[in-house]
């Protein structure tokens, strides 16, 4: 199977709702304002409330509690919400997806590390729009999911049996592509921006990654989240390419403080998104 085939199969297992969608087209809309958006996640009340939670996170660090959708939209702006909307969906899609076979935990830390790293390093980066970054890391191993769910057997070959090697050549050498690239087929499908499957297509990319900002900062993330999640034995920083970070001004003392921020953020971010 192709990373089509497996995306064909997560788009039939897993539908993305409709809110998200309309905050899709009411975003690409002109004529739509925040307000209007606002008033859409307030019809469901269940959504507004975790969008609430998720406001008042480590994410953003607001100085006021932000305690109604009106508040949290004019605050945080309707490509942010949307974020959060697709952050919140992506809980869902996860356990559609999940198998028995997959490590739920490491998947989850893994991804939540990824977002938080990314979040964080695209905030020090003054890329525009950094909080895009946490659903990014979020959703960029979704593959896995479905990879495992459909193809047991392979989806165990790609699990590095030294515990000290990134798994992203090895799932290029047995599937003929990475999660990431997988993922974002998937996120294509479902009709997301590209400003979010683009970046997940190139992570694994070094080339790509020394000429895109976006693209630099992912592949750095997915490696760290990839090794804090799962106590890599080797040196984070000395794994990682530091031609990489140079790219996007940054070095290796911005990457540790990355690092401590998101092991300081974890236990908080899997109360809020994981169930395990």
């Amino acid at each position: 199977m192709q990373a089509i085939d497996y995306a064909k199969k997560a788009s039939t297992s897993f539908a993305l709702p409709d809110i998200c969608l309309r905050i899709r087209q009411m975003l690409d809309d002109h004529q739509s304002d925040v307000e209007d958006i606002g008033n859409l996640v307030s019809l469901d009340p269940s959504l507004a409330s975790k969008l609430l939670k998720l406001a008042n996170s480590p994410l953003f660090r607001f100085r006021s509690q932000v305690d109604n959708i009106g508040k949290a939209v004019n605050i945080l702006g309707g490509e942010a919400l949307y974020n959060l909307v697709m952050a919140e969906t992506a809980k869902d899609a996860f356990d559609s997806l999940s198998d028995e076979n997959v490590d739920l935990k490491r998947f989850w830390k893994q991804s939540l590390f990824t977002g938080l790293v990314a979040k964080h390093l695209a905030k020090l980066a003054r890329v525009r729009g950094s909080d895009r970054f946490f659903l990014l890391g979020l959703l960029h191993n979704l593959a896995e999911l479905v990879v495992t769910k459909e193809s047991p057997e392979l989806a165990a070959k790609c699990i590095p049996a030294d515990q000290a090697t990134v798994p992203f050549a090895l799932q290029k050498n047995i599937l003929g592509f990475t999660y990431p690239q997988c993922s974002s087929t998937i996120l294509q499908l479902w009709q997301l921006p590209t400003q979010i499957s683009l970046p997940i297509m190139h992570i694994t990319d070094e080339d790509y990654a020394m000429g895109n900002k976006e693209v630099a900062i992912m592949h750095v993330a997915a490696i760290a989240g990839y090794m804090l999640a799962t106590n890599f034995p080797g040196n984070l920083p000395e794994t990682i390419n530091p031609a990489i970070l140079a790219s996007v001004d940054l070095d290796v003392e911005v990457l540790v403080d990355a690092i401590t921020f998101s092991k300081q953020e974890i236990n908080q971010m899997m109360s809020i998104f994981s169930p395990y």
